[in-house]
C-alpha cells in the first residue's frame, strides 16, 4: 500500500504548496503577482495535459464535468460495497489481488484528479488576487 501512501503524500504536499503560494501572494506587488498567477496557470495546465494523457490510457474521459466524477465516483462506492461484500466470501487470491489492482489504479486516478483540482484552485486564487489589485490600482488613480 506504499504506493497509496505516496500518492496521498504528493497531493498534502500539493495543498500545502497551494497555500503557502496564495499566502505568499498577498504579500507581492502586482508585478510578482501577475508572475505568480501566470506560473500557477501553467502549472495547472501543464497537470491538466498530464491527467488527459493518463486518463486516455486508463480509458476514463479526462474532460468528464463534476457531474460525471460525482456520477462515477457514486458508482465506485457502489461497486466497492458490493465488492467487499463478494470478496468476505472469496478466497482466490487471484482474483483478490486483481481487485486490489483495480482499486489502486482507481485511487491513483482520484488522488491525481484531486491534485489537478488543487492546482486549478491555486490559480484561481492567484488570479482573484491579481484582479483585485488591479482594481485597486484603478481606483486609487
Amino acid at each position: 500500500m506504499t504506493e497509496g501512501t505516496d500518492h496521498i503524500n504528493r497531493l498534502t504536499d500539493r495543498a500545502k504548496h497551494a497555500q503557502e503560494q496564495v499566502q505568499s501572494a498577498i504579500a507581492k506587488n502586482r508585478e510578482q503577482l501577475s508572475a505568480a498567477v501566470e506560473q500557477a496557470q501553467r502549472e495547472a495546465e501543464q497537470q491538466a495535459e498530464q491527467l488527459r494523457r493518463e486518463a486516455a490510457d486508463q480509458k476514463a474521459a479526462a474532460a468528464a464535468s463534476l457531474d460525471e466524477a460525482r456520477n462515477k465516483w457514486q458508482e465506485h462506492v457502489a461497486t466497492a460495497k458490493i465488492r467487499i461484500q463478494e470478496r468476505k466470501a472469496e478466497h482466490d487470491v487471484k482474483r483478490a489481488e486483481h481487485n486490489a489492482d483495480d482499486a489502486e489504479d482507481y485511487a491513483s486516478f482520484a488522488i491525481d484528479y484531486a491534485a489537478a483540482a488543487i492546482l486549478e484552485a491555486e490559480y484561481a486564487s492567484l488570479d482573484a488576487l491579481l484582479a483585485r489589485a488591479e482594481a485597486e490600482a484603478l481606483a486609487s488613480r
